[in-house]
């Protein structure tokens, strides 16, 4: 009876003192946003309508097998794909490096070692014998784990885990939105060339007027120059057109993870789009789990929390059992003589390790620990926000694109018109070159902010359809619901 009491006032006596270890005074700052209570905007209300969210390939919509296999190809050859699958492999490591402080460890050992005493040095025995000291144990150490240190950086390590896999997709979703963006880039290039080419036509056509009109005696040298001058300008545009067209095949090549010369074979893109700007009801509530880079920040709250956890576990007594079974003997005889009954060692037991006074080293861990829950709420907050940022800027440039186009189309009808009439009037005499100057300026400007336009609106689409997730599989029904990440 004497030895229990006094064991249990040890184990009291050391749960009073791991007590005095406290973490007052360090507490989290930082709450989750709800994404219920963002403002969207009118924009983005009155864009709201019976939708579907993107799906995967939302591309294909524009009509173009060529970009859908370029698409293809980068998912499966870029290098930043394989960066994204190293880091979740690399997270899964760690994981079950974590998840082995949860198993017993258990190690053998062994000692073998003969020796011949000198007849001269020392009386027989054992003096003139040989001696054989063996050894050979098994041990085996378990931490209980009683305050669930070990649990919380496994559970810490699996959301590591998920988290990379949500940023293996975001590296996809932003992997494709570059490509079809880039995409998008060399099909307004090649507008822009075929402006530039329709341009030159015109001139040369005004040029070949004002050198017959010359030698007929109708029109000055000064007038012939002048109808000259914008021809080299315009060829060397069309020559940066063409630079244009060839650096961004070069960039699509290096997007599908292939050499700048595979862009040679690219074709002209053929984009086509006419899809009214409306977006789903379920917006607010769901688009967290439409975006992997909302998923990914979610999970690292999730392993922030267990950070807590395992840190507040430190001020507690770690407690380990311990056992050890083996055989052992120095005898005289052969290298054998240890295996037997005689030679058996075993013991078994418990280590209580016991913090007292670290000069606030458990302290500093777990403000660490808090300090990085509330960084990682508050990234989560900021990517949330950013989600729905991008979301209405796409909305609203898409609205603004439709009116701005509509607007251009009507002024390039009547800088064609007025073109035609400038032209035909200074071919018959009725009008003078600065007419057809002016006119034909009009047109090359209107013509261009078309091409313009239409890029922009291809460009602002397949933002919106990033923004709203891609269609990427996030895992995000796997997140704990609830918000049952917080500080502890």
């Amino acid at each position: 009876m004497p030895i229990r009491l006094s064991s249990f006032l040890v184990l009291t006596g050391a749960l009073l003192l791991s007590a005095c270890a406290n973490t007052d005074g360090i507490v989290s700052r930082s709450s989750m946003l709800d994404a219920h209570s963002v403002t969207t905007g009118d924009e983005v209300r009155a864009a709201l309508a019976d939708a579907q969210w993107p799906q995967d390939g939302w591309w294909s919509r524009w009509g173009d097998p060529q970009l859908d296999r370029l698409v293809s190809l980068a998912v499966a050859g870029n290098p930043e794909m394989g960066i994204a699958q190293a880091r979740l492999d690399q997270a899964d490591a760690i994981a079950r490096i974590a998840g082995a402080a949860r198993e017993p460890n258990v190690s053998a050992s062994g000692r073998f070692s003969r020796r011949r005493f000198s007849a001269y040095a020392n009386p027989r025995p054992p003096g003139g014998d040989t001696v054989w000291n063996n050894a050979v144990s098994l041990d085996l150490i378990y931490e209980l784990d009683l305050w669930g240190k070990n649990r919380a950086t496994l559970e810490g390590a699996l959301d590591a885990v998920q988290a990379a896999a949500a940023d293996a997709r975001e590296a996809q979703l932003l992997l494709e939105a570059s490509v079809v963006r880039e995409y998008v880039d060399l099909s307004l290039q090649y507008e822009l060339h075929d402006v530039a080419s329709a341009t030159l036509a015109r001139e040369q056509r005004i040029v070949d007027i004002m050198e017959r009109r010359a030698r007929a005696g109708l029109a000055s040298r000064l007038e012939l120059s002048e109808a000259r001058t914008p021809v080299a300008a315009t060829r060397a545009q069309i020559k940066q057109f063409d630079r244009q067209i060839a650096l961004a095949r070069n960039q699509l090549a290096v997007l599908t993870g292939e050499g700048p010369g595979a862009g040679e074979q690219l074709a002209r893109p053929r984009l086509r789009l006419d899809v009214p700007v409306a977006l789903p009801v379920t917006l607010p509530a769901e688009l967290v789990g439409h975006r992997p880079d909302i998923v990914a920040q979610r999970w690292r709250v999730e392993a922030a929390a267990r950070g807590i956890k395992a840190a507040k576990a430190d001020f507690y007594p770690n407690i380990d059992l311990i056992a050890s079974a083996g055989l052992a003997s120095a005898a005289f005889g052969g290298f054998f003589t240890f295996v037997n009954n005689n030679a058996i060692d075993h013991s078994f037991g418990a280590a209580i390790s016991l913090p007292l006074f670290d000069g606030g080293q458990r302290k500093g861990r777990y403000g660490v620990a808090v300090a990085g829950y509330d960084q990682a709420v508050d990234t989560y907050n900021r990517t949330v926000l950013a989600a729905f940022q991008s979301v209405a800027d796409q909305v609203i440039s898409l609205r603004s694109l439709a009116e701005q186009q509509a607007e251009v189309e009507t002024s390039l009808h009547s800088a064609q018109e007025a073109f035609g009439y400038a032209e035909k009037g200074y071919r018959i005499g009725m009008t003078d070159y600065l007419n057809v100057l002016a006119t034909q300026t009009e047109l090359l400007r209107a013509q261009q902010s078309l091409a313009l336009a239409r890029a922009a609106r291809l460009d602002a689409w397949a933002q919106l359809m990033t923004a709203l997730g891609g269609g990427i599989e996030t895992g995000a029904a796997a997140v704990p619901q609830g918000g049952s990440a917080h500080a502890p």
